[in-house]
């Protein structure tokens, strides 16, 4: 009997082995895969290539924002640039003092944090070449589409391409040059003199703006269309030294668009965060830059907007707690040297002041960019006198904040607000509250 089982186990295991060789073909091995996202299945379709389009549109706004509500990614271009520098003296993120030795892949060029967003940067802007790269990568395998349908998304697609390079070269100079969608690892990238990248860029924009249609031949607010592309091209033929194309694609633009500069209060009124701490008289500067206005049928200054004002985005766009100073705390002191400590009070504390609120109106910063005296005296003055009559300089209507204008304490002996020259510099209000708002 036990003979008899060794025998059988033996028969058993000849033919289970020879079952499992003749199954290993390749047809076997073959996928099908028809339940889970891959390239070849996912944008075989005009809803797949859609998709693909929409993460194009996604990446306008998290190249420089993402959901840390400190904002380091959209002050980090302002701190390489003459309006300011960093100003936190508590993080490894400051470069202003040495560029050459501390701006470097590992000086703190982090992803999160208070520091600056160098690597950021880089990282998203392949990414978005990466999503644009894909849409050209499969749009011509895409059944049914006709000519004019396919070379709209090659067009938009060249438009995302093209903006991440044109970030790219001019913050980090001669770079990779990726021109199709990587499928296998590679190690050996060489960088392209930027001169080159920005012809390439002419090329793809050239004919976006040939293929794409004009906004108004569109549905829908957000997405690239003509005059984004022309507003590109231009901006790619002075970099590229093309003054004459650029003047006339400009001229085009302005022209024959249904654009032009606004002139007159139009839009929703929204007034300052607080009226009683910060009055502000409506002008034109300051509806503009409400966010009701900026997607509002009578703005004609708008080419195309990124969409960033519902919770389903993930990214925040808190820029006066990114530029203010952290004012309410004990810290910082007066010439006197009252401090301010407690005036950051909701509004059902018994200590709250409506005429105080200036956290509605101004924000409560983390101090990470300190303008500059260029940005705040230089570029307003005219003929050796402070131009107060510009709208985006002017105090008396409430766009313009100087520090002396910033009150934080009341005085128990006349319950007169006192001067407190709290802030690291001036403000536009009209340009921060917005950004804030948007």
């Amino acid at each position: 009997m036990k003979r008899y089982m060794n025998t059988l186990y033996r028969g058993s295991a000849v033919i289970a082995l020879a079952a499992t060789m003749t199954a290993c073909t390749d047809s076997f091995l073959e996928q099908d895969p028809l339940s889970f996202y891959e390239p070849t299945t996912t944008y075989s379709t005009e809803e797949g290539l859609k998709a693909a389009l929409t993460m194009c549109d996604k990446q306008l706004k998290t190249y420089i924002l993402d959901g840390n509500w400190n904002n380091v990614g959209l002050s980090t271009n302002y701190y390489l640039s003459d309006v300011g520098m960093y100003a936190k003296t508590d993080m490894g993120g400051g470069f202003q003092d040495n560029f050459d030795a501390k701006l470097t892949p590992t000086s703190g060029m982090s992803t999160g944090g208070d520091g600056n967003y160098m690597q950021r940067f880089w990282n998203e802007g392949f990414n978005a070449v990466k999503y644009a790269n894909s849409v050209l990568s499969y749009v011509d395998k895409v059944e049914g589409l006709d000519e004019a349908v396919k070379n709209a998304y090659k067009g938009r697609a060249y438009f995302h391409r093209a903006y991440a390079y044109y970030n790219l070269t001019l913050q980090f100079g001669d770079i990779p040059l990726i021109t199709r969608l990587m499928t296998v690892p590679k190690q050996n990238y060489k960088s392209t003199d930027k001169e080159a990248i920005f012809q390439m860029l002419v090329h793809d924009l050239e004919f976006a703006v040939q293929y794409v249609p004009s906004q108004q031949k569109m549905t829908y607010l957000g997405m690239v269309n003509q005059e984004a592309c022309m507003h590109l091209l231009v901006k790619c033929y002075l970099v590229a030294g093309e003054y004459a194309k650029a003047e006339a694609v400009a001229t085009d633009l302005i022209n024959n668009h249904g654009l032009k500069l606004m002139t007159s209060t139009f839009g929703v009124w929204q007034p300052s965060g607080n009226e009683a701490t910060w009055k502000v008289t409506r002008n034109v500067v300051w509806d503009l830059h409400r966010t009701p206005n900026i997607c509002h049928s009578e703005n004609k200054e708008l080419i195309m907007p990124i969409i960033n004002s519902n919770e389903q985005n993930f990214t925040t766009y808190n820029i006066m707690r990114a530029n203010f100073v952290h004012w309410s705390n004990s810290v910082i002191r007066d010439p006197h040297g009252l401090a301010g400590p407690g005036s950051n009070y909701a509004r059902n504390n018994s200590n709250y002041n409506a005429e105080l609120d200036w956290v509605r109106v101004a924000g409560r910063g983390i101090a990470l960019n300190r303008t500059s005296f260029h940005y705040n005296k230089t570029i307003w003055t005219y003929d050796g006198e402070m131009d107060w009559q510009d709208l985006r300089h002017n105090r008396e209507v409430g766009n313009w904040m100087e520090m002396e204008d910033f009150k934080l304490l009341v005085s128990a002996k006349n319950n007169q607000c006192l001067e407190m020259s709290v802030l690291s510099d001036s403000r536009c209000l009209g340009h921060v509250e917005s950004l804030f708002q948007g």
